[in-house]
């Protein structure tokens, strides 16, 4: 099983693993990223343009 996520509100948010699990990326406004099921714990937080602001994601659950 795998996270899929979506920013859907916010120009820009990095994600980045508490336990440096993967390298922080950004991501921007509409673009999808995912995250292993392995993967327990993970932050997404505003970037950029998008700091101080809100932001948002849509997160699926795909088996895959």
């Amino acid at each position: 099983m795998v996270n899929v996520l979506n920013l859907i509100e916010g120009e820009e948010a990095i994600v980045t693993s508490p336990e440096n699990l993967f390298a922080p990326f950004v991501v921007h406004y509409a673009e999808t990223f995912v995250i292993p099921e392995n993967i327990k714990e993970y932050t997404i937080a505003p970037y950029g343009k998008s700091k101080g602001q809100k932001i948002a994601t849509l997160k699926a659950y795909v088996r895959v």
